[in-house]
């Protein structure tokens, strides 16, 4: 009886934890400070958000996002080089019908 109860509580955390990725819900938050800060990342769901904020010498942030929802804030402070690239597209698997 006991193993059935810890099973029981073990799948329940289980589907829990699945929640967010079964919502279609991405979402990236990147901080980073130092000399060559870089952040590349690739969302494929229902709504998409990337954020980033990066101080240093060299910054650079790839962004690719396929959804209905698709928001890319950056802000790169330093000194030398700043690069922002952001591909959005809109995703028709998530259209209703």
């Amino acid at each position: 009886m006991k193993n059935l109860t810890t099973l029981i509580i073990a799948s329940t955390l289980l589907v829990g934890t699945c929640v967010p990725v079964l919502a279609q819900v991405n979402t990236n938050t990147t901080i980073q400070s130092g000399r060559v800060n870089t952040n590349d990342s690739s969302q494929q769901g229902r709504d998409n958000d990337n954020a980033s904020h990066q101080t240093g010498q060299d910054n650079a942030n790839r962004s690719r996002q396929s959804g209905d929802i698709n928001t890319n804030q950056t802000g790169q402070f330093g000194g030398g080089r700043n690069y922002n690239e952001s591909e959005q597209k809109e995703n028709d698997r998530f259209k209703k019908r």
